[in-house]
């Protein structure tokens, strides 16, 4: 809660490396009740996620250099609590349920319903 009442915002860090739909899906993430943080690699936003709280982290998993299933472990070693979205245009048939129930796959391109939905039941109480 802020000062004067209000929950805050929902803060969302998303990655991918395509600036176009990096812009587009920002725009679709952002709302009164969401902060949206998007980046290009894992590795700025391993270092992002390290130096503030995000109550969501949502990322492609073909990035450059570092991928994103790579930036799943690395967050899930610093907080193995935390939400995550992996999202992919191939179907996600790796085993993410060994990452535990916080971590959940969407296929791209999804709709914001979709997403809504996903992140809605991630941070929830």
């Amino acid at each position: 809660m802020s000062s004067d009442g209000l929950a805050a915002p929902l803060k969302i860090l998303y990655v991918e490396d395509n600036r176009l739909v990096r812009e587009v899906t920002s725009d679709l993430l952002a709302n009164d009740r969401r902060q949206v943080v998007a980046l290009a690699t894992a590795e700025e936003a391993l270092r992002e996620f390290k130096a503030q709280r995000f109550d969501v982290v949502i990322t492609d998993v073909s990035l450059p250099v570092m991928s994103g299933l790579d930036l799943v472990r690395n967050i899930l070693s610093i907080r193995p609590e935390a939400p995550i979205i992996v999202a992919s245009g191939y179907a996600l048939d790796f085993g993410l349920q060994n990452w535990g129930p916080n971590v959940r796959a969407i296929l791209k391109p999804f709709e914001g319903s979709q997403i809504d939905a996903l992140i809605t039941d991630l941070c929830t109480p």
